[in-house]
């Protein structure tokens, strides 16, 4: 039991002058200040609270979106956002612009179905069907690799990755039966390099994150799996090793990495995300009740894990710190 110093006690006549309608009983006077302090600090506290949906970056849900599949972040706080269109029609997709004040534009129009993205020194880099192009920040196109550079028939580029020497790695997730799988490198050179195929136990290679130099993560849209894919490096026919490292994610898909380490998989199939400690730890559910969930990302400030619902045409930021 808290007995006040008596140096160190408000008389009742104190603390009647700050309120007046109350009658204070001096037995009580050490817990009233207590609790008069603490009521001060959750003042205080409340009063410094930024609402998320009105004043962090990356933090509002952006909606009239056509189909969003990928979604990444420039540092300047510019979220740019591939937009499939009618699935399967040609001419429609494009690669659209948020600006933090709350304004859009269009970068890239024309596209037939693009999928993943991702951004090198001010350039984007996007999966279309059959295509890996570039964007300069203008929107000004250079095609890098057309149907005839691939060792094998692209027929579903999904996600793109770069490392940090400037390789771009795209996935090929093939068609319903895996036909066509695939995980090229198209090399700081220009040449394409087939580092998987079909028949590496990948069976719709999807999400790809760097894991290391020559080292990937890869998720298996058809299975579920999330793999490790370990390449030589230096050679135009590498030698890879695939290995399994977790399972349970229905139809994996995004696969992001925060500054503390912590791993995010998007689950497309059953609108879910999944967060784990390191590749091979427990998955802790985070997020559920979406209609569909694409190709994740985290906002600038990384305070927020950006989920781009599909089906619903929308954005939606995920307060992870």
């Amino acid at each position: 039991m808290l007995e006040a110093q008596p140096q160190n006690q408000l008389t009742a006549a104190t603390l009647s002058a700050e309120n007046p309608a109350s009658i204070i009983q001096s037995k009580y006077q050490p817990v009233l200040l207590i609790a008069f302090i603490l009521s001060l600090l959750a003042l205080s506290l409340s009063a410094n609270v930024v609402r998320a949906d009105s004043a962090m970056p990356g933090a509002k849900v952006l909606t009239d979106l056509q189909m969003p599949e990928s979604v990444m972040v420039h540092a300047d706080g510019r979220v740019f956002i591939s937009e499939i269109g009618g699935f399967g029609k040609n001419g429609d997709g494009r690669i659209s612009v948020h600006y933090p004040d709350g304004s859009r534009k269009i970068l890239a129009e024309g596209l037939n179905d693009p999928k993943g993205i991702d951004l090198f020194n001010n350039h984007l880099y996007v999966a279309d069907i059959d295509h890996l192009l570039r964007f300069d920040l203008d929107g000004k196109k250079t095609i890098l690799a057309k149907p005839a550079d691939f060792q094998d028939k692209p027929i579903f580029l999904n996600d793109v990755e770069i490392d940090g020497l400037g390789n771009v790695y795209v996935s090929d997730s093939g068609d319903e039966n895996g036909k066509h799988a695939a995980v090229y490198k198209r090399s700081v050179s220009g040449e394409m390099i087939q580092i998987i195929n079909a028949s590496a136990g990948i069976k719709r290679p999807n999400g790809l994150l760097m894991d290391g130099p020559n080292r990937l993560l890869v998720a298996d849209f058809a299975t579920g799996d999330l793999f490790a894919l370990a390449f030589d490096g230096t050679s135009s026919t590498p030698q890879s090793e695939v290995t399994l490292l977790n399972r349970g994610f229905g139809g994996a898909d995004g696969l992001v990495r925060d500054a503390q380490g912590f791993l995010y998989i998007s689950d497309w199939s059953h609108a879910k995300v999944w967060q784990l400690s390191e590749p091979k730890a427990t998955p802790q559910l985070i997020s559920s009740g979406h209609q569909s969930v694409a190709d994740i990302s985290l906002s600038a400030d990384g305070a927020f894990l950006l989920i781009p619902d599909m089906k619903a045409g929308k954005l939606i930021p995920l307060a992870i710190r």
